[in-house]
């Protein structure tokens, strides 16, 4: 899970991404859920040309 800083925390600055697992257990679901961060869609891989969905 990626998460997006939407608010300055130390460290990082609004617009910041980076891997919940850099952060320590539990602190990326926290900053959720203090609205200083967003957790970020998963991103799907392009299907390559010819491949049926």
């Amino acid at each position: 899970m990626k998460i997006r800083f939407v608010k300055d925390y130390p460290g990082h600055v609004v617009g910041d991404v980076v891997d919940a697992s850099e952060l320590s257990g539990g602190l990326a679901q926290g900053l959720i859920n203090l609205g200083i961060a967003e957790k970020m869609p998963e991103e799907k891989v392009a299907a390559k040309k010819g491949d049926k969905e």
